[in-house]
């Protein structure tokens, strides 16, 4: 065999674009790409997906043109009303985005206010129900949902009450075959206070929540900056 460079092999893989996140769905350790339908041979094994906040200059046509082009296969984290953009370039969205909802004066399903208080639950199963239907209607496999911020709650309290709250729409996921993905960020530089920042905490959460469509978005970029050692989290989960 005729020994080749690093720099060889890296552009024989052609990525031809950085993929956001780096996200795995861990328990079972999946990542959303492998749930993408399979694709006839020669666009390679690798199936890439773009997350949509990251180019938000660019207008969804054409990024997902661009991205049709360079042979990705989704642009992810799009809300429902953008499915059919996607639907245009034969692209799909992996991981749909979560719903954001009024609950009085603030909105609730974001990063910061979400399923670690109770007194949105009422608001998110509304929401969640409604996109899970349009997610499963267009025939995508996941959607996001994340912790909360902690604001001066204990972990094991807003463990409890993620639980309490997601377990609500479960019936619904299972139902539908969507699969329901709560994202672990780091809250050191990006996210400060949010609560579901380690793997241990997130591991427990599905063990409680206790479904096959409820798992973890495990990302690479975000667990490196809170514990490192990702290889060994990846393949002990």
């Amino acid at each position: 065999m005729t020994p080749i460079s690093r720099r060889e092999a890296l552009q024989k893989l052609t990525l031809g674009a950085v993929v956001a996140g780096a996200a795995a769905t861990l328990s079972s350790t999946m990542t959303s790409a492998q749930t993408l339908p399979a694709r006839p041979a020669g666009g390679g094994r690798v199936r890439q997906s773009v997350c949509r906040w990251c180019f938000a200059k660019i207008s969804l046509p054409d990024l997902c043109a661009a991205a049709k082009k360079m042979g990705l296969r989704s642009v992810e984290l799009l809300q429902p009303a953008e499915f059919s953009v996607a639907r245009q370039h034969d692209l799909i969205c992996a991981m749909v985005s979560n719903p954001i909802v009024d609950f009085g004066s603030i909105k609730v399903g974001p990063i910061q206010k979400a399923w670690n208080r109770r007194e949105h639950h009422d608001t998110l199963v509304t929401g969640y129900e409604s996109h899970l239907r349009l997610t499963a209607e267009a025939g995508y496999p996941n959607l996001i949902c994340f912790s909360g911020n902690r604001d001066g709650m204990s972990d094991e309290e807003g463990l409890e009450n993620c639980a309490i709250g997601l377990r609500r729409i479960m019936p619904l996921a299972e139902k539908l075959g969507v699969t329901v993905c709560m994202e672990l960020l780091n809250s050191r530089v990006n996210h400060k206070d949010y609560m579901c920042d380690r793997t241990p905490w997130g591991v427990e959460l599905v063990r409680r929540v206790g479904s096959e469509r409820f798992k973890l978005l495990y990302d690479i970029y975000h667990m490196q900056i809170m514990e490192g050692d990702v290889i060994a989290t990846i393949r002990a989960n």
